[in-house]
């Protein structure tokens, strides 16, 4: 009988979606589903989002930075400066805008990186997404909190 053992079976990743958009928040959770060891779930807002992480240590938030209540900015902030509360995720910024200070204000912060929703390919995200991950697992992604 031939048994695999759990070093040989791919790692599940948990990801969480923070979009206040409903149809763009589907959308992204619905692509990073095609792939098959990743749970993805969704929040509509920053403090939807710091409430989800606070329960489940996510490996990898994608995070729009101008929502309602609490925005992208605030919640990252939230996200970085609690790692014992909300765990140590790479955190990717979504935004509309280009050259937009607050991605830039972001990055300074401690996000790993960004996408512009409106000409990122889906493809390209899911490659994003997945080399995220993986420098998260080689100890790569480093915050300056």
């Amino acid at each position: 009988m031939d048994h695999q053992t759990n070093e040989t079976l791919p790692k599940t990743y948990n990801i969480l979606v923070v979009e206040d958009e409903p149809d763009a928040r589907t959308t992204f959770i619905e692509l990073l589903s095609t792939v098959d060891n990743y749970e993805v779930s969704g929040a509509s807002d920053g403090d939807d989002a710091l409430a989800k992480a606070e329960a489940t240590k996510y490996d990898l938030i994608l995070l729009d930075i101008v929502m309602p209540k609490k925005d992208g900015i605030e919640t990252l902030t939230e996200l970085l400066d609690n790692k014992e509360r909300y765990g140590d995720p790479a955190i990717i910024m979504l935004t509309n805008i280009g050259g937009d200070i607050a991605v830039q204000n972001a990055l300074e912060l401690g996000a790993h990186g960004y996408k512009l929703k409106s000409t990122t390919d889906p493809q390209e995200l899911l490659g994003y997404v997945a080399e995220m991950l993986e420098k998260r697992e080689r100890g790569e992604l480093k915050t300056n909190r």
